[in-house]
């Protein structure tokens, strides 16, 4: 069986039978975190240009309220994490 990729998005199957792209949690915390910094350096820029008017506070507001968000969203996905591991030490074996 040989597996390709498809313009660079899903791999195929020899067949022509597409599979589904497999992440690890480990991968999806680690973008979860790297877009954060992200948008919390963009926000942080945001902030330096609009001090020198090279752009408007409401670019500002959206980019600081963009990082608010993933920052959130990032602290959600950690916290069910951890009550996860958490209830799994609870079980008895």
């Amino acid at each position: 069986m040989n597996i390709q990729s498809v313009d660079g998005k899903m791999p195929t199957v020899s067949g022509g039978v597409k599979q589904q792209g497999v992440k690890s949690f480990q991968n999806i915390l680690k973008q979860a975190f790297k877009s954060t910094n992200e948008y919390q350096k963009q926000y942080d820029e945001m902030i330096e240009k609009q001090l020198t008017d090279e752009v408007s506070l409401s670019d500002v507001i959206i980019a600081g309220e963009k990082a608010r968000l993933s920052l959130e969203l990032t602290l959600q996905l950690r916290n069910k994490a951890i009550e996860a591991y958490q209830e799994i030490m609870r079980m008895q074996i």
